[in-house]
């Protein structure tokens, strides 16, 4: 039996928490070949060149202050709950993939950083050149970015809204906005300004994180019906306002860097896996938008259960990530699955389902990829 638990709130967020042997759905109303050896990546810039506004110091781990790998579960007695900072129950089964000991988000990515912390994680463009980040960076900076959305006052199980292409910053907004104790949001990139209001309004967001001014001028509408906001950061272009509440992305990794290692660690310990860290909304084209709560152990189970299943080559297997992370699909692959195999993700440029996609593939040459059928049908059409 799989531990499920499912129910919406009376503001049309669903919970569902699961341990064995099904996959989260996102309805609330509700091959991999052998990979090849590893292609020669390319060399890393300094986490200063990647994502500015970081030190330049060798990065180090920071383990857990007080949790083991056998993490403690918050008290609970539900399997269900209509509450986002209220744990649940999970069904565990005596043996099998059902009873593997619940790991939180931080416990993953410290065990894939601890393995393989200066293989390359993310791959991406920037300035027009390759860049990329090793494991052990991509786990500081998104340490950097909890600290700075502490420093905001982002509260425990409120909402950060994520609204952009795939993109590093997309990454580290989700992973630091979960250290910190928050409920990591995609907003669907062709929402409009008032749906957008509509899911930072639900998951009651401090901050939200926009790509550029496409995006912010969205907020900026909308801003004054949002009681809950405290900050929004833009992570891509030039900031074309200065204002109190807005941040440039080098501005925002900065603002954290005086928050103590101790207020970041005593955070992280005291999560549970069954508890609450994001929330997958629907698009909301037959009505406003639902949003399904997933637990730690929803995410972590699912990945390394399903990482378990495919023929891989642990840190060797290559991805591209191209659609959108509001998706439960694409995020679990691209961010959580990736990680549970230490894989190496490229992000794809923008206009990919436009027909860029195709460059990135051969320039990648992916081992895993996921594909909705329009993808398979034009790549058929070439």
């Amino acid at each position: 039996m799989s531990t499920t638990g499912e129910s919406v709130l009376s503001n049309g967020v669903a919970a569902m928490d699961l341990h064995a042997d099904s996959t989260p759905s996102i309805t609330p109303d509700s091959e991999i070949q052998q990979a090849p050896p590893a292609a020669p990546t390319p060399a890393s810039p300094t986490a200063e060149e990647v994502v500015e506004g970081l030190s330049t110091e060798e990065p180090k781990v920071v383990p857990m202050s007080t949790q083991s790998l056998a993490t403690t579960l918050a008290p609970a007695d539900q399997l269900w709950s209509t509450s986002r900072d209220k744990a649940v129950k999970l069904r565990m089964e005596g043996s099998g993939p059902g009873s593997e000991t619940p790991v939180t988000i931080h416990q993953l990515f410290l065990e894939t950083v601890e393995k393989s912390g200066d293989q390359t994680a993310l791959i991406f463009k920037q300035n027009g050149q390759t860049a990329s980040l090793t494991w052990r960076e991509y786990y500081e900076q998104c340490r950097a970015a909890a600290k700075s959305f502490l420093k905001l006052g982002l509260e425990r199980f409120h909402g950060v809204g994520i609204l952009g292409f795939n993109s590093p910053e997309w990454f580290i907004s989700d992973i630091g906005c979960i250290f910190a104790g928050g409920l990591a949001a995609g907003i669907y990139t062709t929402n409009s300004a008032e749906a957008c209001q509509y899911v930072a309004a639900n998951c009651e967001a401090n901050i939200l994180v926009v790509e550029n001014q496409k995006q912010l001028d969205k907020i900026l509408e909308v801003k004054n019906q949002l009681p809950h906001l405290k900050a929004i950061v833009q992570y891509k272009g030039e900031l074309q306002q200065k204002t109190p509440f807005l941040y440039s992305w080098e501005e925002f990794m900065n603002l954290g860097k005086d928050v103590p290692d101790e207020r970041l660690n005593a955070m992280i310990d005291g999560q549970r896996a069954n508890e609450c860290c994001t929330l997958i909304y629907t698009s909301g084209t037959t009505g406003n938008p639902k949003g399904v709560m997933l637990s730690q152990d929803n995410i972590t189970w699912t990945a390394r259960t399903s990482s378990g299943l495919i023929s891989k080559n642990y840190g060797q297997e290559i991805l591209i990530s191209y659609l959108p992370l509001s998706h439960v699909a694409a995020q679990m692959i691209d961010i959580w699955i990736s990680m549970s195999f230490a894989g190496t993700t490229h992000f794809a440029e923008p206009d990919a389902l436009k027909g860029s996609l195709v460059n990135t593939l051969r320039e990648a040459r992916p081992t895993c990829f996921l594909g909705v059928p329009r993808v398979w049908e034009k790549m058929q059409e070439r």
